[in-house]
């Protein structure tokens, strides 16, 4: 038999890890019926907040950002295939819809100075900091 010692503080971040995905990356999946949640990673250096959204299939057009109540606010939709008339599905994996994400500003960013680039299906937005905080909506810039 192995002896495991325990650790009350790693289980307690263990629990909070959980609530945390629970309540914050399951929240578009519970709003509507048929949406997808695209992964993002969030990168912070010493002048700014990076995002980077995975959206293969969605166009430009059809993604939205906007930077309020010291969230970043990402949604959008993603377009159905036009199917042929006779065509019948034998698997379906691809979710298709509308789609929302907001997370948290760890501080005060610069929205008027934030960019946003859309390259190959993955979106980036910098988010400048910035002491005071301003809100507004960010335009999507596709290159390539």
């Amino acid at each position: 038999m192995t002896l495991n010692r325990w650790d009350p503080l790693k289980d307690l971040l263990n629990f909070q890890e959980k609530i945390h995905r629970l309540t914050h990356h399951q929240e578009p999946r519970a709003r509507c019926v048929g949406c997808w949640c695209p992964v993002v990673d969030i990168l912070e250096t010493p002048d700014a907040y990076i995002f980077r959204a995975e959206l293969p299939g969605v166009g430009r057009e059809n993604i939205n950002l906007e930077v309020r109540d010291n969230q970043l606010i990402l949604s959008g939709q993603r377009p159905g295939d036009a199917d042929p008339q006779f065509a019948a599905y034998h698997r379906i994996e691809r979710v298709q819809g509308f789609f929302e994400r907001s997370f948290t500003l760890p501080g005060n960013v610069d929205a008027e100075n934030a960019e946003a680039k859309y390259v190959d299906g993955v979106l980036e937005v910098i988010l400048p900091k910035t002491e005071e905080q301003v809100e507004r909506r960010i335009r999507v810039v596709a290159l390539g």
